[in-house]
């Protein structure tokens, strides 16, 4: 159904923000103190959307307000928007070249993504980066938010919410492989004959039970009928401490491949093969919002990191 265009015309972006403040402040009187309005006024700046979108925002109780299953929609799209504008406002004001907000996962820092900036560096495309690294979920989140421009990693289709979703668009780069791995010195390096039952008899630093490289390493035991190991150390979103882990501390350890070459190439990691052990490829993607496809700074990033990727594969 298409809006009524007089309603959506007389919108301000204080009105997107007062979905913000009701949610936090679960009073219009509050909100109105906030904004130095009188409680009239912010009553019709909620009839103003409400009529514009044609839907109830709110909900009254004796309590207060609180934003409705529609006004909850409503505030997650307009905080895209309303981050965009800020950021906007803030490169603006000091007069800085583009700067692309990225998010992506720890292990896309070893190659992918330093090879993309790279090959921009040397092309003088006069962008700037911000980079900001954690796990799957969260940067994901933070994309829907408008807090970034684009996300470079693994996504987990089925653990999204739909209404996410709707507004995410997504190309993939390539694929990257999980490993085992343990210090050159560790027992079980080099050994051809070890059973999968063999990794239980040792201790293991492993990323935490709920993120994604976990739940793959433990479903490859389950499915050989045993239970996972109990990990000694548990590290969140980075690869990089659980390599020196194997290597200095003794501990067998589950990381993406791209972090470990290097240290595969210099012989201070050993690889482990077990057959029937397989670990299944991890399926890395560009994600950003549908709204930031017509970002010119977005696609440049984009096209570097493809020709990165395939680069990249074509060497491995």
């Amino acid at each position: 159904m298409a809006l009524p265009s007089q309603f959506l015309d007389r919108l301000r972006l204080r009105h997107l923000r007062l979905l913000d403040l009701i949610e936090e402040h679960g009073s219009l009187r509050a909100v109105a103190n906030v904004l130095n309005l009188t409680q009239p006024a912010i009553s019709q700046m909620v009839k103003d959307l409400e009529r514009a979108f044609g839907v109830e925002l709110i909900e009254r109780s004796a309590r207060g307000v609180s934003l409705s299953e529609a006004g909850k929609y409503a505030l997650q799209r307009a905080r895209s928007g309303l981050a965009a504008f800020d950021h906007l406002a803030d490169e603006l004001q000091m007069a800085h070249l583009p700067q692309v907000r990225i998010g992506t996962n720890p292990a896309m820092m070893f190659q992918l993504l330093p090879a993309a900036i790279s090959l921009l560096n040397a092309r003088d495309t006069r962008l700037r980066f911000g980079v900001r690294t954690g796990m799957v979920n969260d940067m994901l989140l933070e994309l829907w938010a408008g807090n970034l421009d684009c996300y470079i990693g693994r996504i987990d289709w089925d653990r999204l919410p739909p209404t996410m979703l709707d507004v995410l668009s997504q190309e993939t780069l390539n694929v990257a492989d999980l490993m085992l791995c343990c210090s050159v010195d560790h027992p079980l390096a080099g050994r051809s004959d070890l059973q999968v039952s063999d990794l239980l008899d040792w201790p293991w630093a492993l990323p935490p039970e709920d993120s994604n490289n976990r739940i793959v390493f433990e479903t490859v035991f389950r499915n050989q009928g045993l239970v996972g190991p109990v990990p000694v150390v548990e590290v969140a979103s980075d690869p990089n401490a659980l390599i020196h882990l194997a290597r200095h501390a003794g501990f067998l350890t589950c990381v993406p491949r791209v972090a470990l070459d290097a240290h595969l190439a210099s012989d201070a990691l050993s690889a482990i093969e077990i057959s029937g052990f397989h670990l299944p490829p991890i399926q890395i993607g560009f994600v950003t919002l549908e709204q930031n496809e017509s970002l010119q700074a977005v696609n440049i990033l984009r096209q570097a990191l493809k020709e990165a990727a395939g680069a990249g594969t074509a060497h491995n």
